[in-house]
């Protein structure tokens, strides 16, 4: 018997998550032959759904709610015996995994075009034991994204994250960090690192190539206002590799220390503080989307 679990944050959506219920159960049905739904409460119940979905072998995922909730899923199917597909419902302010992935930000348009026949095989990192599915950073910008709450992301969205990032990079701070990886190493000052499991940032093209099972180390050298405005053109004509404050690597396999506590970031949440250990897991989850060109 084909099973399918819907993982449901009722504060997504504009905390209207639950107003979809039916309509995404009534979607199920028209694939699988037992569709069981359940409801987070808190922290972490997601990845405890997930988990429980590996154990009893169901077919599929389907995880309504942002980037967090995503990541939560991800984490509890990741490296199981059995790894169950997964779809996404975009529910969130970011929603990034399903934006590379190209999935419709509508809610009810991604409902009425999710296909159970067509997936993709992504790539997952490893963070210590903490999973991602687009990014892991360090820096000023994992700070601005934890300190925005729910309501002002119900309320403004984007617009909020915006906010806290700006007042944050103004006032950040260079930090001494080592990284280490297969590709070579880098020693000196950093005021940003991001390790990009796409050659997107954000919905910008910074990267021609897309490699699978590579991730896209990026390192900014500086703090200052100056290099944070020298590398925008760049940023936004793809060509941030060539700048001369960004130090860039390819690897599959990162090690990243510091002589200072540091917080870091996977999908916009909080994770352990360096030193951290960082390894791809290629092809690694099937997720229901369309093919990519």
């Amino acid at each position: 018997m084909q099973k399918i679990m819907l993982i449901i944050n009722p504060t997504s959506g504009g905390e209207k998550a639950l107003d979809y219920k039916e309509k995404l159960e009534n979607k199920a049905k028209k694939y699988f032959e037992q569709v069981d739904t359940r409801i987070t409460q808190k922290a972490q119940d997601a990845t405890h759904f997930a988990e429980e979905a590996s154990k009893e072998k169901y077919e599929a995922v389907l995880v309504f709610g942002g980037d967090g909730t995503v990541n939560e899923v991800i984490s509890g199917i990741a490296e199981r015996d059995c790894i169950p597909k997964l779809a996404i419902i975009p529910g969130g302010t970011g929603n990034l995994i399903t934006k590379l992935l190209e999935i419709n930000q509508d809610i009810n348009g991604a409902i009425d075009e999710l296909d159970f026949n067509s997936t993709n095989k992504i790539d997952i990192g490893k963070s210590n034991g903490h999973y991602f599915g687009y990014i892991f950073s360090i820096g000023s910008l994992p700070e601005a994204i934890h300190n925005v709450g729910i309501e002002d992301k119900t309320k403004f969205g984007m617009l909020a994250y915006a906010v806290n990032t700006v007042k944050s990079v103004v006032t950040d701070q260079a930090f001494n960090i080592q990284v280490e990886t297969e590709n070579g190493n880098y020693i000196g000052s950093a005021s940003h690192v991001l390790v990009l499991l796409t050659n997107y940032f954000a919905d910008k093209k910074i990267f021609e190539e897309d490699k699978n099972g590579y991730v896209n180390v990026l390192i900014l050298k500086d703090a200052s206002i100056l290099t944070k405005l020298s590398v925008i053109p760049d940023l936004l004509k793809g060509d941030v590799v060539v700048n001369d404050n960004i130090e860039y690597m390819k690897a599959r396999h990162i090690k990243i220390s510091s002589d200072v506590e540091l917080e870091t970031d996977v999908d916009g949440d909080k994770s352990d503080n360096l030193p951290v250990e960082i390894k791809v897991l290629g092809q690694h989850i099937e997720v229901y989307s369309q093919p990519k060109a």
